[in-house]
């Protein structure tokens, strides 16, 4: 499956000061041609409160099928897609816009 931009995915995700990971909730953000050769990137969706300025809060977590209030971290990582455990759902328009935003935010060399 040729995941798409905005898809919400259950993945084996690593923390990001150690050597393990754990089954957790993803926003694919990389395009899907790039995600068409069998690697996604995400970032993480975490059920704690924003933290950080380009922080996400998930507005429309039900739409995305997610059990809780959720938020996503800019915690980037690249992943093969046979990775994936299971696909929730996809962002709503207004949530896959903010996501775009702070991505921005953070990669965007502002030149």
């Amino acid at each position: 499956m040729a995941y798409e931009p905005g898809d919400v995915v259950f993945l084996p995700f690593p923390y990001r000061d150690q050597l393990a990971e754990s089954v957790r909730p993803a926003v694919v953000i990389s395009r899907i041609d790039f995600n068409q050769r069998g690697d996604v990137i995400v970032a993480a969706v975490t059920t704690h409160a924003p933290r950080w300025p380009t922080d996400v809060t998930l507005l429309d977590w039900k739409a995305v099928k997610l059990a809780k209030p959720s938020t996503v971290r800019m915690l980037i990582a690249t992943v093969a897609d046979i990775r994936i455990v299971h696909h929730v759902g996809h962002l709503t328009d207004r949530n896959w816009s903010a996501v775009q935003q702070q991505l921005a935010n953070v990669i965007d060399s502002g030149q």
